[in-house]
């Protein structure tokens, strides 16, 4: 790291010894021993703090991938554009009275019509008597 070759190290030593004395060195020498162990803890839980970080907003990015996947999925967007039509006109011929509601505006027409062939008596409702809507026979089953 800092390309210090071993004459630069004795010429270190003996400067050392120089200046601070004999007696001092070991001291010296495990006060900056302790110094760079702190340092290098410092470094270390701040590239573990950066590193948890990156972790983190790969995570995040991931996350919003999926949720895009889940989202755009051409299978779900199938049947919920299938499903939603389906349930309102469903709705619509049970109660022929009340306004469609979740319909496309185009298909409010024939949404209509439905509800008017539904509530038509079928040539078997005319042969056993007069015909009741759809409603009724279900009430009428549920009191007996």
């Amino acid at each position: 790291m800092f390309d210090i070759g071993w004459a630069e190290l004795l010429l270190l030593g003996v400067l050392a010894i120089i200046v601070v004395g004999p007696k001092d060195l070991p001291r010296m020498m495990r006060t900056i021993g302790q110094y760079t162990a702190k340092i290098r803890a410092a470094a270390r839980e701040f590239q573990r703090s950066f590193d948890e970080m990156a972790r983190e907003s790969e995570l995040d990015e991931l996350r919003k991938q999926i949720a895009d996947v889940k989202a755009n999925n051409p299978i779900t967007q199938v049947k919920d554009a299938i499903k939603h039509p389906l349930d309102s006109v469903g709705k619509a011929l049970e109660e022929p009275l009340k306004p469609l509601s979740g319909l496309p505006n185009e298909m409010l027409p024939d949404a209509a019509e439905a509800a008017a062939v539904a509530a038509e008596p079928t040539p078997e409702a005319l042969v056993e008597g007069p015909a009741t809507p759809a409603g009724a026979s279900v009430a009428k089953d549920a009191a007996q």
